[in-house]
C-alpha cells in the first residue's frame, strides 16, 4: 500500500497533526505495510511484541483468552491504532488481535521510532503524548468500572462477607495497583 502524506492525514488525523511535512514523509518512510488475511492472528496476548499498528483497511476484534474463555475487548476499525503499550515498552502484548477481514496494516516498530526520534523529537513527543493520554483515558474508566464493580460487591457481602471474600480482595488489589501501590494492603 503506498500512503501518501494526504491519504495518511485523511485517515489519522490525530497523528499526522503532530508531524509537520518532513516528520510526515519520514514517518511514512519508516512504516512497513502488513497484509493479514480474515482469521490471521496479528498479536497474542502475552507473546512479545514491539510495534505500533495503524488499520489502513479492514477490521479486527481485540479478546484477551485464558486456557477457559475468550473475552472479546472490542472492534479495531480502518483509521484505528492499536499497540500503544508495545510501542513504548515492547514486551508481553496486551491482548490477542485477530483480523475479522482481510486487512492492511501499517506497522511502525519501536526501534523505528526511536530512529524517528533523533530527527523528529518534538514530533515524536507528542505522538507519545497522544499515545500516553489514550492509556490514562482507558485507566480512569477502568478505575471507575472496577471502583463500582468493587464498591457493589463490598456492599452486596456485607451480610456475608465469606462468600466472595475472595473476590473483593481481588478488585481491592486491582484498585491498589491501578494507583501504584502495587497491590500491598493499606
Amino acid at each position: 500500500m503506498n500512503m501518501t502524506p494526504a491519504s495518511f492525514t485523511e485517515q489519522f488525523p490525530s497523528i499526522a497533526e503532530h508531524c509537520g511535512p518532513a516528520g510526515l514523509n519520514d514517518l511514512l518512510s519508516v512504516l512497513q505495510t502488513k497484509h493479514v488475511k480474515n482469521g490471521q492472528t496479528v498479536t497474542t496476548d502475552g507473546e512479545y511484541c514491539d510495534s505500533l499498528y495503524l488499520v489502513a483497511e479492514g477490521k479486527l476484534v481485540s479478546q484477551i483468552t485464558s486456557a477457559r474463555e475468550s473475552i472479546r475487548l472490542g472492534s479495531i476499525n480502518k483509521g484505528d491504532i492499536f499497540g500503544e503499550v508495545n510501542i513504548l515498552d515492547p514486551g508481553p502484548s496486551t491482548s490477542t488481535v485477530i483480523a475479522t477481514e482481510d486487512s492492511t496494516l501499517l506497522v511502525l516498530s519501536h526501534d523505528a521510532f526511536r530512529r524517528l526520534d533523533k530527527h523528529h523529537p518534538v514530533m515524536t513527543g507528542n505522538i507519545l503524548r497522544m499515545m500516553c493520554s489514550i492509556m490514562v483515558d482507558r485507566c480512569r474508566v477502568a478505575d471507575k468500572l472496577l471502583f463500582s464493580k468493587y464498591s457493589y460487591i463490598e456492599g452486596f457481602t456485607k451480610n456475608d462477607s465469606s462468600h466472595d471474600a475472595g473476590l473483593i480482595e481481588w478488585g481491592r488489589n486491582i484498585l491498589q495497583k491501578l494507583h501504584g501501590h502495587g497491590g500491598k494492603q493499606i
